[in-house]
């Protein structure tokens, strides 16, 4: 029960006002607000009107109250005879028979605010009475003169249907502008540009754009041919739909700003306060601003080498043009920066340092764009990626994917390109396989791949895998977690799995990418254990680093890139950044960070790019390798993607191991040489390097189908399928 006192209700010095009228299909809703004269809150406890539902106030039928803390909601309504909604919603409907239902009442000092509905039982729309007008579908009326003039006025259309052709050749439209299917016309600027002008796509057709020139002198035209305005180009948003407005190098180089008359150009570009030369701290960030101080004399005799800036208060500063940086062993003299050591060069793979600059240059095979981009001379770059329990091929020239073959839970996958076999961890038969892929060179006549299990198996599950197609080894990590605390290990075997070797086995938990480079003979690995991790030694487990430890959190991803240097990329999944750093662990950069990288799981490096598959939208990115524009997807559909390999590497290399077979079982390659090394379990014998161990006959290579057109494959127990 509410009691409201009496001033609220009883009062004859009650004003209503209407504030608002919302008119819909079958109701009209408005907002009416009851002035008083003076209204007490606190005697709100007061008795002399009790509200209650059934109860009568005014006329109207209470039918609910609802208290809420020092106000009262009323729910009531009034009935009435007749209603002319035109008084109120502009003429707009005409109602009979209505009711009207107080939904809410809103008590505060001063007012009574009530939210009415008033429903209908008849509602009929109003027509076009005014001469010269034309009614549209919807209801809503314009000039007879608008019907038919090839332009959106009614919002459905209906003043351009059944339209006679108004121009020669029937026609719709004027020779300067495009007809659409519709028969509206839009302007040819608009065509292309990404937007539906015409309301029915139609001047966005891909038959149409797909060979349509955008008017460049105002327009930029996009790689996929979408024109878009020319102020969107290189504006860190991808408007082209394809990254082309942003990564592409030459239009959208870095240029650094000008320093107005009162900043001053540190040697890295930045731009400073002129007062914050020479103040005993590092503003510039490479010291340049505090390097050529001296607090004595003027520019006039000071003898600097190449610029000078006197200082407001006395003395001067020494500085240099770009490309240079004041010595720090002689204040007056400036040295060369090397923008290839350092690290600050945008070279897709080669970089020359020059006297005040570098130059850029490509590997064999590949040919030099502007601004040190390196593209393969000839042919076509394939992704192989892992998508749920299948391994498929991308082909980023013709942007096709094909099936290679089915696993199980393909963890992890990596190619061996001489013969061109791809292998993967089987994490759910914590075991490895391999299959050849369409098209190999050693079966060019193979269309599906058959797997064949290496009976690599153990209690623990395979994570990371890695193929050195130099020593024709195979690499991968394995995560134990039988016991209280995972225990991780990386073990190395034959490339059909013969003769299995563990090589680190202590101080890991949970390894989850290893990598390994046989032109130097460096192995690196991550762990996301407790204390995360990535770590680097020798490919036969000796002379193990810490490369990463601080800033890290869940690296699952490593990779890489040969053509620059032998560049290490990784991924970091829970902190959603990339980043790169010098095989020795110097030069750490952030390539990228952010929520647009989708939190990556696995990437892989090749040309200029990086490719990456995403944890949680289960996509495929590329972007700039040294972070330059925008990501952009792949076209295609995937479920579940969680690895990636592109399939070319550099097989001219060729090691010891390969060509003299020096060692009885496992040769592995070390920096500068060979190591021999035996199965667990076995010990070298007398004389070095044989191992006290039998040899395994080879196992066959995997068998290839042949079958076109959809067709299976099955063995008929000879090794060969049907």
């Amino acid at each position: 029960m509410i009691v409201i006192t009496g001033p609220v209700i009883k009062r004859r010095s009650i004003t209503a006002t209407t504030a608002s009228v919302y008119p819909s299909s079958g109701t009209v809703t408005w907002t009416t607000t009851v002035e008083t004269t003076r209204m007490n809150l606190r005697s709100f406890a007061g008795k002399r009107t009790v509200l209650r539902a059934g109860a009568s106030v005014l006329g109207a039928q209470i039918t609910a109250v609802f208290p809420s803390g020092c106000s009262v909601m009323v729910r009531m309504t009034v009935g009435t005879t007749l209603m002319n909604s035109q008084r109120t919603v502009q003429s707009a409907m005409r109602m009979a028979t209505s009711s009207v239902t107080t939904d809410v009442v809103f008590l505060s000092v001063g007012s009574v605010t009530l939210k009415m509905t008033a429903g209908t039982t008849q509602m009929k729309r109003r027509r076009c009475v005014a001469d010269g007008q034309f009614q549209c579908s919807s209801g809503h009326c314009i000039q007879e003169h608008f019907r038919c003039d090839g332009e959106r006025n009614c919002h459905d259309l209906s003043d351009e249907l059944d339209c006679p052709p108004r121009y020669p050749g029937d026609r719709y439209c004027c020779e300067e502008k495009f007809q659409c299917d519709n028969h509206l016309c839009v302007e040819m600027r608009d065509l292309c540009d990404g937007s539906n002008d015409c309301y029915d796509n139609s001047d966005e057709r891909e038959s149409l754009c797909s060979n349509y020139t955008c008017n460049t002198l105002r327009r930029f035209q996009c790689n996929n041919h979408k024109c878009i305005p020319l102020y969107q180009k290189c504006d860190g948003i991808d408007n082209c739909g394809d990254g082309s407005d942003e990564n592409n190098m030459t239009i959208c180089s870095h240029r650094p700003r000008p320093c107005i008359f009162n900043e001053f150009r540190c040697a890295n570009q930045k731009c400073i306060g002129s007062n914050k030369i020479c103040d005993h701290a590092d503003d510039c960030g490479d010291s340049s601003d505090e390097l050529g101080c001296h607090t004595a004399s003027n520019c006039t005799v000071g003898g600097c080498e190449q610029t000078c800036t006197d200082l407001k208060d006395g003395g001067y500063v020494c500085h240099s043009i770009r490309g240079f940086r004041i010595s720090p062993n002689n204040p007056k003299i400036c040295n060369d920066i090397d923008e290839c050591a350092e690290f600050t060069h945008n070279c897709s793979q080669l970089c020359t340092n020059l006297n005040g600059t570098h130059a850029c240059s490509c590997r064999e095979g590949f040919v030099a764009e502007i601004n040190g981009v390196c593209r393969l001379e000839q042919g076509a770059i394939t992704l192989i990626y892992s998508d749920s329990p299948e391994i498929r091929a991308f082909n980023l020239t013709s942007h096709t994917a094909k099936y290679v073959i089915k696993g199980d839970n393909i963890e992890s996958l990596d190619y061996e390109p001489v013969s061109g076999i791809v292998y993967w961890t089987d994490s759910y038969g914590k075991t490895i396989k391999r299959s050849y892929l369409p098209g190999s060179p050693e079966r060019a006549n193979v269309t599906m791949g058959y797997a064949q299990n290496l009976d690599i198996e153990s209690r623990a599950k395979p994570t990371g895998m890695a193929v050195d197609w130099a020593g024709l080894n195979l690499y991968w990590s394995e995560t134990d977690r039988t016991g209280n605390k995972p225990r991780g290990s990386i073990l190395v075997s034959t490339l059909d799995g013969r003769y299995r070797h563990s090589i680190i086995t202590t101080g890991l938990e949970v390894p989850t990418s290893v990598v390994v480079d046989p032109d130097h003979g460096y192995m690196f690995w991550t762990d996301i254990g407790s204390i995360p991790k990535i770590e680097t030694s020798w490919m036969d487990g000796s002379k193990r680093r810490i490369l990463v430890s601080d800033a890290i959190s869940q690296s699952t991803g490593l990779s890489i890139d040969f053509a620059m240097e032998h560049t290490i990329y990784w991924v970091d999944v829970k902190l959603n950044k990339i980043e790169m750093m010098r095989e020795d662990g110097t030069r750490r950069t952030l390539v990228a960070y952010g929520n647009y990288l989708k939190h990556p799981l696995s990437l892989d490096v090749f040309e200029s790019s990086i490719y990456w598959v995403t944890r949680d939208s289960g996509e495929i990115y590329s972007m700039d390798k040294f972070g330059r524009g925008v990501p952009v997807k792949l076209p295609g559909e995937f479920a579940n993607p969680s690895s990636i390999k592109d399939k070319w590497y550099n097989t001219s290399s060729m090691s010891l191991c390969q060509r003299d077979t020096p060692c009885s079982h496992l040769c592995l390659i070390v920096p500068g040489g060979y190591k021999c090394v035996c199965p667990d379990n076995k010990a070298v014998k007398n004389s070095y390097p044989t191992c006290d161990a039998p040899h395994e006959t080879p196992k066959p290579k995997p068998l290839g189908c042949g079958c076109l057109n959809g067709g299976m494959c099955t063995p008929n127990g000879t090794n060969i399928l049907l």
